[in-house]
């Protein structure tokens, strides 16, 4: 812990180069960042998916642009915008300084998850997602499970233990909108003891996402947060939960009437389509309307890059490889990794050959579409902003990643 705190002050008093926004770059801090974090190139970005300005400069301290030396001999350089701080009221100087706004998403992000094989490795290092809404000057954070473990000011057990935190941000919420996403998120935190686990639970089976067998699940967690329905049921995993409520960002909680009838209101939208396994980005209508897939991440990454064709076949393998012990996941996550281990050597296949559109790596792409159902898992959230900023299917934009220092 001493070794993390000098290595903050560090940070803060070579916080003097020139700004260019608000995320400063500085050589040396960029050296320390990247000793801490120990991660692949390929759980970074490209500048495109960042969010731009996010705060004014200044607005923090700790604001650092850190650019993966992977990269650094690349065309592109790829990295993070990070704010390193501690733990203690970090969810009041989030608030004050803007850089968390009502109807974020929160992911968990594991570096210590870095070279422990294929799962981790596309799923670029996120376990968790949680939504956070901005109340009397503190960020509070709603996820499920709806327990004590979660639920806070960015301060419950799971954040606790938590090395790192990306933000990601809806492009274009209006004020009202906004405003509707915090009375969504109010109801459903001040009721989550008695709605968790009489109502909403948590669904386990991460291959079963409920607008397969309930289109309208949203609506049903609407009613649920209304009280209008006091006997629905609906088990929902961490990111379809962030999913739903943010399909709620049209609708009025103070106007209850829209759901009074059965079915779903005009107002729900869903934030985006769930993502096949592998999209048609690299293989279909171009960047301006293709979609990256659920596994698609890295390879978005080590496609923006620039590499020459060695190179990047030899990062390729490495979002493949295993290098460290896949000893520190939960359960859940290791039955993923378990249920999905046949799928990674075809998708290594996958990944060397769909950009020059081999007709192996097409059929491997069909294949997998046709078995795994689309979903919004945590990393979805994270895909979409490594779609170029003019795609008509991006939504998301990176604000910032929260790197804990103590």
């Amino acid at each position: 812990m001493i070794k993390n705190l000098l290595f903050l002050l560090v940070l803060v008093l070579q916080a003097a180069p020139v700004l260019a926004g608000p995320f400063v770059y500085d050589a040396g801090v960029n050296a320390r960042i990247a000793e801490k974090l120990d991660i692949p190139v390929f759980y970074t970005f490209p500048d495109t998916a960042f969010a731009p300005d996010p705060v004014k400069p200044g607005a923090l301290e700790g604001l650092y642009e850190f650019r993966h030396p992977a990269s650094a001999a690349a065309a592109k350089t790829t990295g993070l915008h990070v704010y390193a701080t501690r733990r203690q009221n970090v969810a009041a100087r989030l608030a004050a300084s803007g850089l968390v706004q009502t109807g974020d998403i929160i992911l968990t992000f594991r570096p210590e998850w870095a070279f422990r094989g294929p799962y981790p490795n596309v799923q670029m290092g996120v376990s968790h997602a949680g939504l956070a809404f901005v109340e009397n000057g503190t960020v509070l954070n709603l996820d499920t499970p709806m327990t004590d473990e979660y639920l806070g000011p960015m301060s419950a057990a799971h954040y606790k233990e938590a090395a790192a935190l990306h933000i990601v941000r809806p492009r274009g919420l209006t004020k009202e909108q906004r405003g509707n996403l915090l009375g969504w998120a109010q109801k459903l935190y001040k009721r989550a003891a008695a709605l968790y686990p009489a109502q909403i639970s948590f669904n386990q089976n991460y291959f079963e996402p409920k607008y397969a067998s309930d289109p309208a699940f949203a609506s049903t967690l609407g009613r649920i947060a209304l009280q209008l329905d006091k006997t629905a049921k609906l088990d929902i995993y961490c990111s379809e939960f962030v999913w739903a409520i943010l399909s709620l960002k049209g609708c009025d909680p103070a106007q209850p009437e829209a759901f009074a009838a059965p079915g779903s209101p005009a107002c729900v939208k869903q934030p985006f389509a769930p993502l096949q396994m592998t999209g048609d980005y690299f293989s279909g209508p171009g960047p301006a309307m293709g979609r990256l897939g659920l596994s698609d991440g890295p390879l978005a990454v080590i496609s923006a890059l620039g590499l020459p064709a060695e190179a990047k076949r030899q990062l390729i393998h490495e979002v493949f490889e295993t290098k460290r012990p896949l000893d520190n996941m939960s359960p859940g996550h290791r039955a993923v990794a378990e249920r999905l281990a046949p799928f990674f050597a075809p998708l290594e296949n996958y990944y060397a050959g769909i950009e020059a559109g081999a007709p192996a790596a097409l059929q491997t792409a069909n294949a997998f579409n046709s078995s795994v159902k689309a979903n919004y898992s945590p990393t979805a959230f994270l895909v979409n902003t490594l779609l170029p900023p003019a795609s008509e299917e991006r939504k998301l934009d990176v604000v910032a990643t929260v790197l804990f220092m103590d």
